[in-house]
């Protein structure tokens, strides 16, 4: 229920018909001599032949007394028809059929040329099924079409296929599909609408500038093709845009600053493309908008950007990964971000120092600036910041203790400091291995891991007892640094645990055998220390694999010798054994090698002396 509402707000036109297709059934009720036509049995019939098996509740004979419009999935509404009666001015009561609504039913098959005989549909969703092969023609016959959902199957071939004769269509949707060539420029044709959707399939060429001529789109989506050229719409007529999504596409150029214009919009996704130039700054009079990503182009000055930016005072997802490469984050000019939740700037070689603006932005969920060249200390306000629950400034230079603040953050130890429910308009990707090649994919923010990663940095000191308060934390990755002394016992209070990364560091003293309450632990390293002691095998610890401990030479039990025991484990006795028995084979060999060798070099230098004793 809670995802019908969201696409009822998003969507006015599919709220319209929500209430129109359960009104017109009651109404039709009272009629009960009346029955759907004949003519729409008779294309429903058709339709349903072309499927690879039937329709669940669809009666498959042509028998005029069928009422099709109880059927699953069909809307009807009551039509007045001329009667061929003597009355001059009489009237009949028909029943049409006006929305198909087959979504998520596991049909599986073409799509039935049929389809254009429902002449009075003006809603027909065919989403989240397995149709396949091109779109008919007369699919475009429906002139009163106002929403086409054919989003998540299998349809191929053009979209170049009689759009522009959907001239009452104000909801277009074919995402997830295998649409290939490019988009038509027909737009033009289609003042109504409003929305415009077709992510993820093998589109080309450029953007057609008949979509200009959209007055009323609010959401235009194609992120996920092959498009390229230059965007170069004229977003001085889309005033009412909202949601702009051409994400990973193969456009270049500089990002338009005619943007600026569409005071409406919301959601602006332009990553992964080859966009270069800066931000423009006229940004600065978006104040509609929430969320923001230009990943992965080229785009540059990060300073101007960032001052126009943090004027968009409902800014609350900000993605700059792969940007502004070399340049240095600045630490001045910035006064924070009033209402940020996700700022993102990963994976750019930035120079410099975390930033101290940054705790000003008191709203701030997550913060990652992995992956850069930063320097100098974690500064300790941000642990002041009540709704930080992921924290990821892996891969820099940073130095320095662990500050204390950072082992009191809020929402690691209580949810009650959580922005519950919060998404983004556009997927998060996070890194998920030191190479910066696998990634896991996100909608809502909130949904991830609760994190802190300084791995890969030059932290040193001891860990704090006090990171065991965190009970929240899932992932806790303090990898490749510098810090001794021992693993506290108190790590054991983080009962959420699941990744825990102290590998390559300078750590003495045992593994605590508390950690074994960690029963959600599927990742443990401690590798590269100079800890000591018997390995726990209780819980988890037994599922861990010899590489979460070696390079510990002081460790025993599992994987190594027997604790407290001159017995070696019978695997390691058995090469122990096979390796002096290999010492002793060989040991004649070696005496009677040196034996033969050793009066041959004390000749040689007798000679030598000899012919060399005048100079």
């Amino acid at each position: 229920m809670k995802n019908l509402l969201k696409v009822l707000l998003r969507c006015p036109f599919y709220s319209i018909f929500f209430l129109f297709s359960f009104c017109y059934p009651i109404h039709a009720a009272n009629y009960q001599n009346l029955s759907c036509t004949l003519n729409d049995l008779r294309a429903l019939l058709r339709f349903s032949n072309g499927l690879d098996s039937g329709i669940d509740g669809w009666r498959m004979h042509d028998d005029p007394s069928v009422n099709c419009c109880s059927w699953v999935g069909v809307r009807c509404a009551l039509f007045s028809v001329s009667s061929p009666s003597a009355a001059a001015n009489s009237t009949d009561l028909s029943l049409r059929v006006v929305g198909l609504d087959l979504a998520r039913r596991s049909l599986k098959g073409i799509l039935s040329n049929s389809i254009g005989e429902l002449d009075r549909l003006s809603f027909l969703n065919l989403s989240h099924n397995s149709f396949r092969g091109p779109l008919p023609q007369e699919l475009f016959h429906l002139r009163r079409l106002e929403v086409l959902d054919l989003a998540s199957n299998n349809f191929t071939g053009e979209l170049g296929q009689g759009i522009r004769n959907l001239a009452s269509l104000s909801y277009l949707d074919v995402s997830f599909n295998g649409f290939t060539g490019s988009i038509p420029n027909t737009f033009n044709h289609l003042q109504k609408l409003e929305s415009f959707s077709a992510e993820s399939n093998s589109l080309v060429g450029q953007l057609p500038n008949s979509l200009s001529s959209c007055s009323m789109l609010r959401l235009l989506n194609l992120r996920n093709n092959s498009l390229d050229g230059a965007i170069n719409l004229d977003f001085t007529k889309l005033v009412h845009l909202v949601q702009l999504d051409l994400g990973w596409n193969q456009f270049h150029g500089i990002i338009p600053e005619s943007l600026s214009l569409c005071r409406a919009l919301k959601v602006l996704n332009l990553a992964r493309n080859h966009l270069y130039g800066q931000i423009p700054r006229r940004f600065r009079d978006l104040q509609a908008l929430s969320d923001l990503s230009l990943s992965n182009n080229s785009i540059s000055n990060i300073p101007s950007g960032l001052e126009t930016l943090q004027e968009c005072r409902n800014l609350t997802v900000l993605v700059l990964t792969m940007n502004f490469y070399g340049e240095e984050l600045p630490i001045s000019g910035i006064q924070g971000f009033q209402n940020l939740r996700v700022l993102v700037v990963a994976f750019c070689a930035l120079t410099g120092t975390v930033p101290s603006w940054i705790v000003n932005s008191k709203e701030l969920s997550l913060l990652d600036l992995s992956w850069n060249h930063l320097t100098g200390g974690i500064p300790v306000g941000l642990g002041c910041l009540d709704f930080l629950f992921y924290l990821d400034l892996s891969n820099n230079s940073l130095s320095g203790e662990i500050p204390m603040s950072i082992t009191k953050l809020k929402s690691l130890s209580s949810e009650s400091f959580w922005h519950a429910g919060s998404s983004s308009g556009f997927p998060l990707f996070v890194w998920r291995n030191q190479t910066g090649t696998g990634q896991l994919q996100y909608k809502k923010y909130t949904n991830l891991p609760p994190t802190l990663d300084l791995s890969y940095n030059m932290m040193n000191g001891t860990m704090r007892k006090e990171i065991g308060n965190l009970r929240l934390l899932q992932v806790l990755d303090l990898s490749r640094n510098s810090l001794s002394g021992s693993i506290p016992d108190e790590l054991s209070g983080m009962l959420n645990l699941e990744k825990l990364d102290l590998s390559f560091n300078d750590l003495s003293g045992t593994i605590p055998s508390s950690l074994v309450k960690l029963n959600f632990l599927s990742s443990f390293s401690v590798a590269h220390n100079r800890l000591h002691g018997q390995i726990p095998t209780e819980g988890q610890f037994s599922t861990f694999p010899r590489s979460s401990f070696e390079g510990n030479p002081g460790f025993c039990g599992v994987f190594f010798f027997f604790c407290n025991s001159t017995i070696m484990p019978p695997e390691l006795e058995q090469n122990d054994r096979e390796g002096t028995g290999l010492v002793i084979k060989k040991l004649p060999l070696a005496i009677g090698f040196i034996a033969g060798f050793l009066p041959t070099v004390i000749l040689f230098g007798k000679c030598w002396g000899y012919y060399n004793k005048d100079d």
